[in-house]
């Protein structure tokens, strides 16, 4: 019975997984280090005033939907619509580390948007970076 439980709530999860990734332009997908449950909450509240939504789930049910995550800890996905302009370091956030960030579903690994922003390559910039740096500095305002 308790094995039937959980296969339904993998599938639930699973089905809620596919419906952010087709109705949502941008997907934060972070591994968090250390949050006690005051600072999930604040963290949560934070994210909901900036009309942005999230989501906490191990990293092995996200492996059917986003193929290239591997490992086995629990996961922070954000995602939301809008876009955020911001002009802040990324890299002074502790707590959070960004493994990915989907944009229209072409994902960008936390290398290629650290390459680009090392570079200064202006093509991306309003597609990856703005967004990605506004919410970062939203995030680390917590």
């Amino acid at each position: 019975m308790l094995k039937q439980k959980t296969n339904i709530y993998k599938k639930y999860k699973l089905l809620q997984l596919q419906k952010i990734q087709q109705t949502y332009k941008y997907i934060y997908i972070f591994r968090y280090n250390d949050l006690n449950i005051n600072e999930i909450i604040l963290l949560k509240k934070t994210i909901k005033k900036l009309d942005y939504k999230s989501l906490i789930l191990k990293q092995n049910l996200t492996t059917h939907i986003f193929s290239k995550l591997k490992g086995q800890s629990s996961i922070l996905l954000i995602y939301g619509n809008n876009d955020l302009n911001l002009i802040k370091n990324l890299t002074n956030f502790k707590k959070l580390e960004l493994i990915y960030l989907s944009i229209y579903n072409t994902i960008y690994s936390n290398l290629k948007i650290k390459q680009i922003l090392s570079q200064n390559y202006s093509p991306l910039n309003n597609l990856i970076v703005q967004p990605f740096l506004n919410f970062i500095y939203y995030l680390r305002k917590i």
